[in-house]
């Protein structure tokens, strides 16, 4: 095999990758956005998930990108494990569609695909219309690369070493280590199922050939969803458990199946002198038995996940976070009970912090790293408290268990983000104590007042919470308008001095992002109030 094959064979890989990426692109943008919304709703009933991963997989033509999203989504609270099973099932084979595009032929026709899709894309001012001339480039490229890396694959036949390799597959466990090292090398293994086609459309391999190192692909298209768990979460690094185990079960019934049945007869049988074909449907037939097989099994896969990534010791719980319930359609009312108390922690937190960083202001020092440990233990009850209450709204609540979880998701984004301004609030008092700034006396019976203001909000809001007296609510929404005109009066008067005083400059732009956190956090403030009294009016 000469130099000039092997740069033929990069070339045809590298054009294959792109159009698999354009094409799969062009299918994200022709559903307007809506693919992970597919995969958030439509998870409830088993049949519909897996109806769903089937649909997702065969659009982005990549069954990794569908469990790297459910990976995300399960790291982030919005899916439970359990949920995933299913949609993984169908990804798996939705992922074998990419295979039967390969197996058309079209290669004489795909320049004009290309020409047409490029034409589509550039002259066309259309999102519709954009996103078919991606389809249509993509699917071309897919083509010109196959037949690439097919011309540059031909001279193998004259190698001894890869008739040797060809024969050596025959072997199930070198035939499956093969076919999972190369699947991993490419990071696709509809990249190297079109590398295999490519072989067969140049006739280099039969089916008999590749079916172990078929099922060895399926394990290597596990690698991209565990590499991106690895950041994540236990319960989203049980999601690519869940994925990995599906295709080791396919590997080892298939590698009996393959041992004491003549399945390349089969095979052959479904498409006659066609071995690209073949090897599509191979791919088709092997995934859609092992899902069928594992389905009544569901619940087996996610306790493998949990048996493997179990939570003893796992978890480090501050008294301040949130344990979703094992059975959290029957305990509705007590988690949000229980989501009540946590808040109530987070609350307490995010005042002190507020609080202390602008007394550190007004006094010069700094309490920075009290404020980043509070924002810490704030971050650690918001995921809790996120993950307990999606988990509550995605099961069977009632209408007013529904409602007081959207309620209390809305407050607890809020406290989160005062947390956030509370911690830019203490870095501003750093940099003024590392620039050895200091304000004007101007400037400091300015926040003074603002401090005041947006302290005496927190009482009143502390009394709703306490009493549920909305009466206060009034009280908290004057002090928002006062703290609103006073930010806007106050930002204009430090423009002036500014300009009258080169010595205001670097304090002046602290001052100036000090006043953005202190009128957010007047917002956030009553907008919690705001929840809090609708939530009064109806109980």
């Amino acid at each position: 095999m000469k130099f000039t094959d092997i740069l033929s064979v990069l070339t045809g890989l590298a054009i294959f990758l792109y159009g698999m990426e354009v094409m799969g692109n062009g299918f994200k943008h022709m559903a307007g956005g809506k693919l992970q919304d597919t995969l958030e709703k439509l998870t409830k009933k088993p049949i519909v998930a897996m109806l769903a991963g089937m649909l997702v997989t065969a659009l982005i033509q990549s069954s990794g990108a569908t469990t790297s999203m459910l990976v995300s989504f399960v790291n982030a609270g919005v899916m439970r494990v359990a949920q995933t099973v299913y949609v993984i099932l169908g990804s798996n084979v939705g992922t074998t569609i990419t295979g039967h595009l390969m197996a058309l032929d079209v290669g004489i026709i795909s320049p004009f695909l290309s020409f047409i899709g490029v034409c589509l894309i550039m002259f066309v001012k259309n999102d519709k219309l954009n996103a078919i001339g991606e389809i249509m480039m993509g699917l071309g490229f897919v083509f010109v690369g196959m037949d690439t890396m097919s011309a540059g694959l031909s001279p193998l036949g004259e190698s001894p070493f890869f008739l040797n390799l060809l024969v050596s597959l025959h072997n199930p466990l070198v035939g499956i280590l093969v076919g999972f090292a190369l699947t991993t090398l490419v990071q696709s293994s509809s990249a190297s199922l079109g590398i295999i086609q490519s072989l067969a459309k140049s006739g280099l391999v039969q089916i008999k050939d590749v079916m172990f190192f078929n099922l060895g692909q399926n394990i290597g298209s596990c690698t991209t969803a565990m590499l991106a768990s690895l950041s994540f979460n236990r319960d989203a690094k049980r999601v690519s458990i869940i994925n990995f185990t599906f295709n080791i079960i396919n590997a080892v019934l298939f590698t009996i199946l393959y041992s004491i049945l003549p399945f390349d007869r089969f095979y052959e049988s479904l498409a006659p002198g066609r071995v690209v074909e073949q090897i599509a449907l191979m791919h088709t037939f092997t995934n859609v038995v092992t899902s069928l097989v594992c389905f009544p099994f569901a619940n087996t896969l996610s306790n493998i996940a949990y048996l493997i990534i179990p939570d003893h010791g796992s978890k480090k719980y501050l008294h301040s976070q949130v344990k979703a319930s094992s059975n959290i359609e029957t305990n509705a009312a007590f988690n949000i009970f229980s989501v009540n108390l946590e808040m109530n922690t987070m609350f307490d937190l995010v005042q002190t912090s507020v609080q202390k960083g602008l007394i550190a202001i007004l006094e010069h020092t700094s309490v920075l790293d009290e404020v980043n440990a509070n924002e810490t233990r704030v971050n650690k009850i918001n995921k809790g408290i996120s993950k307990n209450l999606m988990m509550l709204m995605a099961g069977n609540t009632n209408m007013e268990e529904a409602r007081k979880a959207a309620t209390l998701f809305s407050m607890n984004v809020d406290m989160e983000r005062m947390s956030d301004h509370a911690v830019n609030i203490s870095e501003a008092g750093q940099d003024m104590i590392n620039s050895d700034l200091s304000f004007s006396l101007d400037v400091y019976d300015e926040i003074h007042e603002l401090s005041e203001i947006l302290f005496n909000s927190f009482n009143y809001l502390n009394t709703i919470i306490e009493t549920g007296d909305k009466s206060l609510f009034e009280y908290i929404e004057k002090n928002e308008k006062k703290i609103d005109e006073l930010c806007y009066r106050n930002r204009e008067v430090e423009i002036e001095r500014m300009k009258n005083s080169a010595d205001e400059s670097e304090s002046g732009i602290i001052y100036s992002e000090l006043l953005i956190d202190i009128e957010r956090i007047g917002d956030h403030i009553i907008n919690i109030a705001e929840n809090l009294c609708q939530s009064n009016e109806t109980e």
